[in-house]
């Protein structure tokens, strides 16, 4: 098949070239989208890890009358997602009526 010169093309021919290789520009400007969400995702999972070993969280009491326990929040010992919090926090917490360490993860040391 005969491949005219480019200067040869017609206007169509050419708006196609042009087409094609927006195609191909916006697939690559996609698939590094992709992959850079993918790593932020990455990072913000680095970044809670980090946070949770060094954090606490605060167990609160039972209904029974039972004492709120302050964990280490890596432990799994107390599983809620929420209410971490930092060293100060923590110190702060331990200073307060009702609220012990937990015996086993023994946030204190």
């Amino acid at each position: 098949m005969y491949d005219p010169p480019p200067s040869e093309l017609s206007r169509l021919a050419k708006l196609r070239i042009v087409e094609e290789h927006q195609v191909y520009a916006l697939e690559r400007t996609r698939a590094s989208i992709r992959e850079l969400e993918a790593e932020q995702e990455r990072q913000r999972e680095r970044d809670k890890k980090r946070r949770i070993e060094v954090s606490w969280k605060l167990q609160p009491s039972r209904a029974d009358g039972g004492v709120a326990l302050l964990h280490r929040a890596n432990r799994g010992l107390y599983t809620k997602e929420i209410g971490y919090l930092d060293a100060m926090e923590a110190q702060i917490a331990m200073g307060e009526p009702g609220i012990e360490p937990c015996q086993v993860c023994r946030p204190q040391d």
